[in-house]
């Protein structure tokens, strides 16, 4: 969703957007550093294959938000120190 709303345009200042990402931040497994993912259709155990690539998937998409999160507030830092 975090990824979504950045690609759709909206600020960087939006407040559900900086909830989203404070959200992502605080629910990463800081142990093995992936975000574990669920199904609401089906019970999977998190060590399945199917598990395994619901978590790789969700990591990749917070890996996404926040990079392009990173990009867009240094992107920002560098117009406004010009």
């Amino acid at each position: 969703m975090i990824l979504a709303l950045q690609e759709a345009g909206v600020p960087g200042d939006n407040a559900q957007l900086k909830h989203g990402l404070t959200w992502l931040m605080s629910y990463q497994n800081a142990a093995e550093g992936f975000w574990p993912a669920s199904s609401v259709n089906k019970r999977r155990h998190i060590s399945s294959d199917t598990g395994r690539f619901m978590s790789d998937a969700a990591t990749a998409f917070a890996v996404l938000a926040l990079t392009e999160n990173q990009r867009a507030t240094n992107s920002v830092a560098s117009v406004s120190s010009h």
